[in-house]
């Protein structure tokens, strides 16, 4: 009995380990067969590589990209550089140029407002609700996109101060070690990530192309336009011009950015009692009030309704 169980443990054994033989036997005839098909294979002109992708892609979106560029180029110079400066602002969230910009939000206008006129004069709503409703749709159709645009600037410049002590702390102690200031840079772009380790990746890549170090730097403020980091670049350049350390300069930067932090954290909380005493006032009181004075006041109630009854 205990050599049949042997046997059929060594069989079982052997049939695993034929299985995966052939598995990675067959594994290699594939990655060999792909190799020989990729020699084989001869590369393709660049009109075969255009006629190769789809026909939306390949035809459609350049004339879309086309006609929309055309549009937002009517806008003026002033009000182009104004949208290219708050989209570099924004990090380009969408991706977009200021041309394509502009064009979204005529679009938006151009929509908001029919469709406000369309809601005042139509009968959709009633005649009180009119105005305020076309009024309302008008006012988002035409600072709809500004607006949004904003505030991804502000979350954009939000992040940016978030993160500007801790990475300054990085390049302090990188710098300490021994490592120049673009090794630093590197070594923050590797560690960390987020809008201000990729301000400083083209940052790095504008110093490597042949573009002066002050200038990328001066750049990147004027770019971003954040105090924090413009007083951080005015720092570092102070701090090249007189000869002063770079490290010492960072740490001092260091520290002032997390007093600033303190100091606003603390502005922060010293007007949440205002800004708490309208709601206590006209929701979080009135149910107090019923919870506290209610089951009193039902009593009194029936208590006054059966005197009122004995007379």
């Amino acid at each position: 009995m205990d050599l049949l169980i042997l046997v059929i443990v060594a069989l079982v054994f052997v049939m695993v380990l034929v299985v995966l033989l052939a598995w990675l036997a067959d594994e290699r005839r594939l990655r060999v067969q792909e190799r020989v098909e990729r020699l084989h294979q001869r590369p393709r002109s660049p009109l075969a590589e255009e006629l190769a992708q789809p026909f939306a892609q390949r035809v459609l979106r350049p004339v879309a990209n086309r006609v929309v560029n055309a549009i937002g180029a009517m806008a003026p110079a002033e009000a182009l550089e104004t949208s290219r400066a708050e989209l570099e602002r924004a990090g380009n969230p969408l991706g977009l140029s200021a041309q394509a910009f502009i064009t979204m939000r005529m679009v938006s206008a151009v929509a908001g407002v029919g469709t406000g006129f369309y809601l005042y004069t139509g009968t959709m709503v009633g005649e009180n609700m009119r105005l305020p409703l076309a009024a309302l749709v008008a006012v988002v159709g035409l600072l709809g996109p500004h607006y949004m645009l904003q505030k991804s600037i502000e979350g954009r410049h939000s992040q940016i101060r978030k993160a500007l002590p801790d990475i300054i702390d990085l390049l302090v102690v990188s710098v300490e070690a021994g490592a120049g200031l673009d090794g630093a840079l590197a070594e923050v772009v590797e560690r960390k990530e987020g809008p201000l380790v990729d301000e400083f990746t083209r940052l790095l890549g504008e110093v490597r192309v042949g573009k002066t170090r002050k200038r990328a730097w001066q750049d990147m403020a004027d770019r971003v336009a954040e105090d924090n980091l413009s007083a951080l670049v005015a720092s570092l350049a102070q701090a090249e011009q007189l000869g002063v350390s770079i490290a010492k300069a960072l740490r001092t930067q260091s520290d002032s950015l997390r007093t600033r932090r303190s100091l606003q954290i603390r502005e922060v909380a010293a007007a949440l009692p205002v800004k708490m005493l309208f709601p206590l006032i006209f929701f979080i009181f009135p149910a107090l009030f019923v919870i506290l004075l209610g089951p009193g006041l039902l009593s009194m109630t029936d208590v006054l309704s059966a005197l009122g009854g004995g007379q």
